[in-house]
């Protein structure tokens, strides 16, 4: 059987639908307010979050770069996550909130919920100093009393208050400022509601605070357009910030802009000055010599050799030159290198024999450089990432200075080589004057002098040109709007959610209890679960009986809807049997009303005018006495152990014919008696004294005591109580059948409940203009509404 407890209702049974309804409507309902009751307290003290956002597209011009196909340093790349990263760092909030009126924040505190009153305070608080800077994030509580202000604080355990008037200075060990009140009704409304208090903030711990609530999102990597929202407990505070960032933005890649225009430029100028000075020192040395040797020109014969030495010269000139840019360079990477200084030394090598060699890997020291300064704009000198950058700057750096000493080495040999060319051909001028050695020498010089100042204007005057011609051009597509109506929670949501939920739990709970739904509730059930070998008598309606104990009812309501099912059982007696002289009664367990039953049949079969005795052979739980207000002094017990006559233990009903026998003393060995040969000898007795004899027999679901009895009789009947008995307690009779312990078995639905039918029962019932009324305590009833 207990294999059989979970039975599943897998088919579909509206009688069944209509019980599960009627019980469980109050929790359906139940679960919908609850729910709906949470939706509301959670509204209401809930913080609202509100949302202010922008849309903008990155953009540069290099009007110059399409006329001189010079690309700008500046011009950014098509990825956009250098940019989105830099207005989402720490850095870019801290300057964004350097532009509000945020180095104090104000608060209402309530009973549940906090406020930050941004722009919207009662009161305002201006600082001049803050002297202890422990004194950051802690909350100092305003009062105003005798018009004079109170701030009270609290540092370590140390409890601090100050007394001032308004708008004069309170001036302590930890701080110096003015508090202003513009409306005192409107601070008092908000004193007599919540605590007002205000702390000092630092930029950088509301910057860190801050930063979850800003997004920078990529909208059309194409486009180059991205959205940057702010999401926050104040709408004016979010509508602000967003504004900030985005021009905190513009404002620093203008100023990183210029200033890299113009250290590139500033280091241009610097290095024609220093050419500018040499070429005028080297015209006027090639003067001056002219003048005192008095020397116009080269004699034709040593035009070849003067020739080739000039050629010589110039190749040793420009050898020098990159290896004086080259030990420039290499003192300048010696220290530890600052990004700026890399920056400058790309000029330098303009033109160079190495420049391809070393400027690439100079970007790159610059690149690793610059990486350097916005990865430590969000974290530490000692992070990880930080350690690499610097692992790779010094791979870098020794990989430059080796192949600036390859260079050195290389260009040292070719010196060499041109330089023994040069004495040859020197040796060949000995017979040449050393005058005109003089002036070619001078004249070299100055030619290359001019070279490299003509080189460097050229260059200055394209980066120039290229400079101005770019331009940033970030546009706003969509400005932030003061969004007064909360993104979250939504009423509508957070409501219909709730409730759909508490719907659901409310449909989940009904479907459970339907598939686990294991009573029997109608006849029309009980019949499709009955073996073939029982057969249904009848139904009894549900009595509000709201005493604890079976009762003899048919004799006060004779025309009750009780008493005419009960006159349709007997008449089906008949139909069975015709010629019946015993009816034995059980059930499966206590509880089901086969006292009840044998009561009310008993009485209904002694009105018809045959002379019935009830005999009550649950030794271990009688009731029988109760149903008749008598005592259980003595019965079946003592007549079966001849402690008592039959005379004696025959007591008297109200209804004619109607006799009983109660169950007497519980004895120790129920079992035994009720097998006893003294047991058999009493019922002949009683069948030669009475027309029908009915015994209400112990439950055999629980014990085996009154199967003996079912067996013998002349009509067994098996009580099942409806919305109450189980299902599984018919494999019971089942089994009874199939071990023919019973051949023939007759059932009874007792307590059903058909609201088609008119009001019956002892509960409340009016007949014969009786009224008979029983109550039992509220707490009582609300416990059997929720078992039922």
């Amino acid at each position: 059987m207990k294999a059989n407890n979970l039975l599943i209702n897998k088919d579909f049974d509206a009688s069944i639908l209509r019980t599960i309804i009627k019980r469980n409507w109050l929790w359906f309902l139940f679960f919908i307010v609850l729910f709906a009751t949470g939706a509301f307290f959670y509204l209401r003290y809930t913080k609202p979050v509100y949302e202010s956002s922008m849309l903008i597209q990155l953009g540069n011009e290099d009007n110059a770069k399409e006329i001189l196909n010079v690309e700008n340093i500046n011009s950014r790349n098509s990825d956009m996550s250098s940019e989105i990263e830099l207005m989402r760092s720490q850095l870019m909030i801290e300057r964004a909130l350097s532009k509000l009126n945020v180095s104090i924040s104000y608060f209402s505190k309530g009973k549940i919920l906090t406020e930050e009153k941004y722009q919207s305070s009662s009161f305002m608080v201006t600082p001049f100093e803050l002297k202890d800077s422990s004194l950051v994030n802690v909350p100092i509580f305003v009062t105003y009393e005798n018009e004079k202000v109170n701030l009270i604080y609290t540092i370590g355990a140390k409890k601090h208050k100050i007394t001032g008037k308004l708008n004069q200075r309170l001036n302590n060990q930890h701080f110096d400022i003015s508090v202003k009140i513009n409306n005192l009704n409107h601070f008092y409304t908000d004193l007599g509601n919540n605590e007002l208090y205000f702390v000092f903030n630092s930029i950088q711990g509301l910057a860190l605070r801050l930063s979850s609530n800003l997004s920078v999102i990529p909208i059309d990597p194409v486009a180059k357009t991205i959205q940057v929202s702010v999401r926050g407990n104040n709408p004016r505070l979010c509508y602000d910030l967003t504004n900030a960032v985005a021009a905190a933005f513009n404002s620093f890649e203008k100023e990183n802009k210029r200033s890299g225009s113009e250290n590139i430029l500033r280091f241009i100028d610097q290095q024609l000055d220093s050419l500018s000075n040499e070429l005028s020192s080297s015209k006027d040395s090639l003067m001056l010599f002219q003048r005192r040797s008095n020397i116009s020109d080269l004699e034709s014969t040593s035009s070849s050799i003067s020739a080739k030495i000039d050629v010589l010269q110039n190749d040793m000139a420009l050898l020098e030159e990159e290896m004086r840019s080259l030990n420039l360079v290499n003192e300048k990477l010696k220290a530890e290198p600052n990004r700026l200084e890399v920056y400058k030394l790309l000029p330098e090598m303009l033109g160079k024999s190495y420049e391809q060699s070393l400027a690439n890997q100079i970007e790159s020291l610059h690149d690793l450089l610059e990486k350097k300064e916005d990865i430590l704009f969000r974290v530490t000198p000692d992070n990880t990432e930080v350690k690499a950058i610097n692992t790779k700057m010094n791979g870098k750096l020794a990989a430059i200075r080796k192949s600036i000493a390859v260079v050195l080495d290389r260009l040292r040999a070719n010196k060499a080589a041109i330089q023994s060319k040069i004495t040859a051909f020197e040796n060949e001028f000995m017979a040449f004057p050393e005058k005109k050695m003089e002036f070619n020498r001078l004249k070299n010089i100055q030619d290359l002098n001019d070279k490299y100042f003509a080189l460097l204007t050229e260059k200055k005057v394209l980066y120039s040109i290229s400079d101005a011609g770019y331009t940033l051009n970030n546009r706003i597509l969509t400005r932030p709007s003061l969004n007064m109506v909360p993104v979250s929670p939504n009423p509508k949501v957070i409501y219909s959610s709730f409730l759909l939920f508490g719907v659901f739990i409310g449909f989940l709970l009904l479907l459970i209890g339907y598939l686990r739904f294991n009573e029997i509730h109608e006849i029309e059930d009980l019949k499709n679960i009955l073996p073939d070998e029982a057969s249904v008598l009848g139904e009894i309606p549900h009595v509000k009986n709201e005493v604890f104990f079976s009762q003899l009812l048919v004799s006060n309501s004779p025309k009750s809807m009780l008493s005419e099912m009960l006159r349709k059982i007997r008449a089906n007696l008949n139909f069975i049997h015709p010629n019946y002289k015993t009816i034995a009664i059980s059930s499966s367990v206590s509880g089901e009303g086969k006292t009840f039953v044998a009561l009310n049949l008993a009485g209904i079969i002694a009105m018809s005018g045959k002379k019935t005795i009830l005999l009550d052979l649950d030794l271990r739980k009688p009731k029988v006495h109760l149903g008749f207000n008598h005592d259980n002094t003595f019965g079946m017990s003592s007549l079966i152990v001849n402690n008592k006559t039959l005379e004696e233990c025959i007591k008297h009903s109200e209804i004619e014919n109607l006799d009983f026998i109660t169950a007497g003393p519980i004895p120790p060995n129920p079992s035994e008696l009720l097998l006893s040969t003294n047991y058999k000898l009493i019922l002949e007795q009683l069948k030669e004294k009475y027309d029908v004899i009915i015994t209400d027999n112990p439950p055999i679901g629980l014990v085996s005591d009154g199967i003996k009895n079912l067996s013998e009789s002349d009509i067994p009947i098996y009580v099942f109580k409806s919305n109450f008995s189980k299902r599984n307690y018919v494999f019971r009779l089942r089994e009874l059948i199939e071990l023919k312990q019973v051949t023939k078995l007759n059932v009874i639905l007792n307590s059903v409940d058909n609201n088609r039918r008119s009001n019956y029962g002892y509960g409340y019932y009016e007949e014969n203009e009786k009224v008979f009324t029983s109550k039992k305590p509220l707490g009582r009833r609300i416990i059997d509404f929720f078992r039922q």
